[in-house]
């Protein structure tokens, strides 16, 4: 094992819980609002299964092969070409993942924040400062993850709070006007979010309390299908149809939120969430896959990795991404399928052919015998 640190069940929940938020709660709203109108709030209560599914197969491939990391075990299960060809689309999605994230958190910041700055500039501190704390271990993953998810929700609660008496409830009817299909629609889009929790299959080894993992990995994906829910009521109360006009309604929504007549232009609290966010899922995914890629070519630490692949995050976000329009209109829509095949085809395929494997294993061993050597029909 390259890495010594050691994170708490609860540090790894608090992982994935902000890695999951990190681009859902602002992007979210407007892409699920066009597909299931006034019943988005239902469709995190579909889309968590996808949640617990990655949680249940992490969880069982750990017990199967403990200490290992997805990486490690893709090559045990399927062998060493197919196990090789899984492991490297994964990671190879996962760098995607995190250049796209990038773009989109620089290009945001520099439209509603910091306009003369250089979306450039956002992606380049991002990584340098991420590459850092990657050096640094898990250990501090954790730690900064467990340290900022109670800053985040505060924020969250200051930002939804204030606006509550103006919420008009009749924008949630009619209930289930087209039927439930627009729900299941929108709880498929919901798993670009939900399967994220398999990255928790990259950190198991490193938990030191492995036995209360699966209760804290389903407390956060709990976590997270209540923030979706919240975050949908907050925003279909406050804009209803106007919703799918923005890309962002929660930080349009934020901006009209006053609290004891004098504080106002609350949305720098946004800038604040989105930045501690965006930071926790960029070092997540980059220490996966730093640590993956080592993994894969079996060298003896992901350390000499690092800033290469902080160049090449910083290259792909925008040499792979004309402009952030384009990525909404046309990468956006094809990414659903390329994310639902790293994070939920690749280890629905593991789990099963761990399972076959499990079965044919105990279908070979001999039949039990007693002490004078008789097997359990009489024959000796």
């Amino acid at each position: 094992m390259m890495e010594k640190g050691k994170i708490s069940a609860a540090q790894l929940a608090c992982m994935m819980y902000l890695s999951l938020q990190a681009t859902a709660t602002l992007a979210s709203p407007a892409l699920v609002y066009g597909i299931s109108q006034n019943d988005m709030y239902l469709t995190p209560l579909l889309g968590c299964l996808g949640g617990f599914l990655t949680v249940y197969i992490a969880m069982f491939l750990q017990r199967q092969y403990p200490g290992q990391t997805l990486v490690q075990y893709s090559e045990s299960i399927l062998g060493p070409w197919l196990g090789k060809l899984a492991s490297l689309s994964f990671l190879l999605v996962c760098l995607l993942m995190n250049a796209y994230q990038l773009r989109q958190f620089s290009e945001l910041m520099n439209l509603a924040f910091m306009a003369l700055s250089p979306p450039a500039v956002f992606s380049c501190t991002m990584v340098l400062v991420g590459s850092i704390a990657v050096r640094l271990g898990v250990e501090i993953i954790g730690r900064l993850s467990l340290l900022f998810t109670p800053i985040i929700v505060v924020i969250v609660v200051i930002l939804v709070l204030p606006l509550i008496q103006g919420m008009e409830p009749d924008q949630l009817l009619p209930f289930l006007d087209k039927g439930v299909m627009p729900v299941v629609k929108g709880a498929a889009i919901l798993q670009i979010w939900f399967p994220l929790f398999i990255y928790s299959a990259m950190f198991l080894p490193y938990v030191s309390n492995i036995n209360k993992a699966a209760r804290w990995l389903s407390y956060s994906v709990c976590w997270a299908t209540l923030t979706f829910i919240i975050t949908f009521f907050y925003v279909i109360m406050s804009i209803g149809a106007a919703t799918q006009l923005f890309s962002y309604p929660f930080l349009l929504l934020s901006r009209y939120v006053v609290i004891a007549s004098f504080m106002t232009h609350l949305d720098s609290l946004i800038m604040i969430m989105w930045v501690l966010d965006v930071f926790i899922r960029t070092i997540v995914m980059y220490y996966a896959a730093a640590s993956g890629i080592a993994q894969l070519c079996k060298l003896p630490s992901y350390k000499p990795l690092i800033l290469p692949i902080g160049l090449w995050i910083v290259i792909l976000s925008f040499w792979s991404v004309p402009d952030i329009s384009t990525f909404n209109e046309n990468i956006g829509k094809l990414l659903i399928f390329v994310y639902s095949y790293a994070h939920l085809v690749i280890p629905i395929i593991l789990y099963v052919a761990a399972l076959l494997r499990k079965m044919t294993a105990s279908n070979k061993q001999p039949p039990a015998t007693n002490n004078q050597g008789v097997q359990p029909n009489g024959t000796r």
